[in-house]
């Protein structure tokens, strides 16, 4: 018997250590995904500001975008503007070719006004006119009047003839002066507009570059990104990973844990055995007799072969139902299929069930003397009549009680 207690010593003290180095192992792992929850952090962090500074740069090249858009309608503005003043220029040119032309004619006419006027001059020294002298050296009242006339025609002749040489020469001159400054001023004009139209080329080609290393920079820190996201997808693979491997140490710790504890129960139960004798129920938990053993059976409700865990002992609604053993009450309420229930553990990893109750009389924590009465058979749950349905189990598995009653 003392051995038989060493060795469920023994048990508890190996499960416990293997505890302890799985508890160990457990801790790392924890601490490694605390360390990677950090670095994702971080990552998250860096993962932020790229995403600041993209929408920045994403910014600023949408603003970059609406400026040259504005140039390029300022452009076009511009062009419209020197087309106008191409055509104006032209027209300013053909109104000078019309004037060079007219001074051409007026040279001509001058040429010809100064040629008459020479011709006149010499025809009047060297032979005067002989009608005009006689008609002039008239003794008349009438011929006097006459040569005064005469006179005055040839006299008027020459005036007229210098006035017009006069005018012709004044609008020469003129026509050459607007011809000069149409054309100086179509020049000017055009150089202005192709200086205008060669600073906004340039402006919209520093605008088009600037935008290039703006894209470029975009696509900079996009990889950057995918690559801090590629990142954070290693470190998310690696924490799942370490999860599973702690889910299994976890799982594989409480199995460990689980069979130290039933083979310290086990080596307990033995020791138990061995001094005091078989574990065995005090008392039967209700009057009535046996209506159903334990084993397969044909389920009297759903009609299929299913495996009846327990015994069934008949009796009427309220008949008493006894603990079959003392122990503590670890379940009092109703469950799914067996309705009102009792559970009582009776130490050592064996507990008892009482079901279909229709009344129960103790509470969870309950100590209970064999015999006490708890409850009164019932047919709640699933039940086709009053009846109770008792359990024995050991370490949580279902054995025929027949063997262990009184």
């Amino acid at each position: 018997m003392f051995r038989l207690r060493r060795l469920g010593g023994a048990l508890l003290l190996i499960g416990s250590v293997a505890a302890m180095m799985a508890t160990a192992a457990l801790a790392q792992g924890e601490d490694r995904i605390a360390e990677i929850r950090q670095q994702r952090e971080q990552l998250a962090r860096d993962a932020a500001e790229v995403a600041t500074q993209v929408d920045a740069l994403i910014a600023d090249d949408e603003a970059l975008i609406a400026a040259l858009e504005d140039l390029d309608g300022y452009i076009g503005l511009q062009q419209t503007r020197i087309g106008a003043a191409q055509a104006a220029i032209a027209a300013a040119e053909a109104e000078a070719d019309a004037a060079r032309a007219e001074a051409g004619w007026l040279v001509d006419e001058i040429e010809s006004i100064r040629e008459r006027l020479r011709q006149r001059a010499i025809a009047a020294y060297v032979q005067p006119s002989v009608d005009t002298f006689d008609q002039l050296a008239s003794n008349t009242l009438n011929d006097g009047a006459v040569r005064m006339f005469l006179l005055d025609l040839a006299i008027g002749n020459e005036l007229e003839l210098a006035d017009e040489l006069r005018t012709a020469e004044a609008q020469l001159e003129v026509v050459r002066r607007q011809a000069v400054a149409r054309a100086e001023e179509a020049d000017r004009e055009r150089q202005a507009q192709q200086q205008r139209l060669s600073d906004l080329e340039e402006a919209r080609s520093a605008a088009v570059e600037l935008r290039a290393e703006i894209q470029s920079r975009i696509e900079d820190w996009e990889s950057r990104s995918a690559q801090i996201d590629e990142l954070d997808e290693e470190l998310e693979q690696e924490i799942f990973r370490i999860e599973e491997e702690i889910r299994r140490r976890e799982e594989e710790q409480r199995r460990r844990e689980e069979e130290a504890r039933r083979a310290a129960i086990e080596a307990q139960r033995r020791a138990h055995e061995a001094e005091h004798g078989p574990f065995q129920l005090v008392a039967w938990p209700a009057d009535g007799e046996k209506t159903s053993n334990f084993g397969p059976r044909v389920h009297p409700i759903f009609g299929t072969v299913r495996q009846h865990n327990g015994i069934d002992l008949g009796g009427d609604t309220g008949d008493r139902v006894r603990a079959a053993r003392s122990g503590e009450v670890i379940l009092a309420g109703e469950r799914s299929g067996f309705g009102n229930t009792i559970v009582l553990y009776h130490g050592l990893g064996y507990s008892t069930l009482y079901a279909h109750l229709s009344r129960i009389e103790v509470s969870v924590g309950q100590q209970v003397a064999s015999g006490d009465r708890i409850g009164a058979i019932g047919s709640t749950g699933w039940s086709t009549g009053p009846h109770l349905h008792f359990e024995l189990r050991i370490d949580g598995r279902a054995v025929d009680p027949t063997p262990f009653l009184p």
